[in-house]
């Protein structure tokens, strides 16, 4: 039996868009990985939080660092919420898959937002991050441990979540010229997250 959306998961998230920002963590539980993002670059260097909700934590984070921000994200809701939040930041309505946004940064985010993807989805995605990036950007994404499927109900809603293999990752982010520089299974400082940071070298 079909539980919920699995495709398109942002259709979720316009429904329950309200209800996740009232209820989400309010501590920057990610701050670490951010910092270590900041430590790579310039105060003018510019960054894609794609997925962003309605911008809190991440992309407030880095707006109260004075890092310029693109918002991104697939759910109307959740775009209508961050531009409310943050007024004078820039927002897109995209989804992620799709992105073709003709410029490059200094690093991408899609913290628990990419495995949101179906698994078919998700490899097509390296591409995109670093058609995206700028030599020597960084990605910073969340995933699961092992290939399968989790279903999780948030907001009276059931929420799709999906995973590749760490050896398909790891393969992945080799065959498009990242190399991980943190990787750290079931961070018990970020709510047990899977986190994987990765910079972009073109040979």
């Amino acid at each position: 039996m079909e539980k919920g959306e699995r495709k398109n998961v942002y259709k979720v998230y316009n429904k329950i868009g309200r209800w996740f920002a009232e209820n989400r963590y309010a501590d920057s539980v990610e701050k670490a990985y951010l910092n270590d993002i900041l430590l790579h670059f310039p105060q003018d260097a510019k960054i894609l939080d794609l997925g962003c909700g309605d911008g809190k934590p991440i992309l407030e984070y880095f707006i109260n660092q004075g890092i310029n921000v693109l918002g991104v994200d697939a759910s109307e809701q959740m775009i209508e919420l961050a531009k409310i939040n943050f007024p004078s930041t820039r927002f897109m309505l995209k989804d992620m898959r799709e992105l073709d946004l003709g410029e490059k940064f200094n690093a991408i985010i899609a913290w628990h937002s990419f495995f949101h993807l179906p698994a078919d989805d998700q490899p097509n995605m390296f591409d995109i991050f670093k058609r995206h990036l700028k030599p020597s950007g960084i990605l910073l994404f969340t995933s699961g441990t092992e290939r399968g499927e989790v279903w999780g109900m948030n907001g009276g809603e059931n929420l799709f979540h999906a995973s590749l293999a760490t050896a398909e990752y790891q393969a992945l982010l080799q065959s498009n010229q990242f190399e991980v520089l943190r990787h750290k299974i079931n961070d018990p400082d970020c709510g047990g997250a899977n986190v994987w940071m990765a910079q972009y070298k073109p040979r």
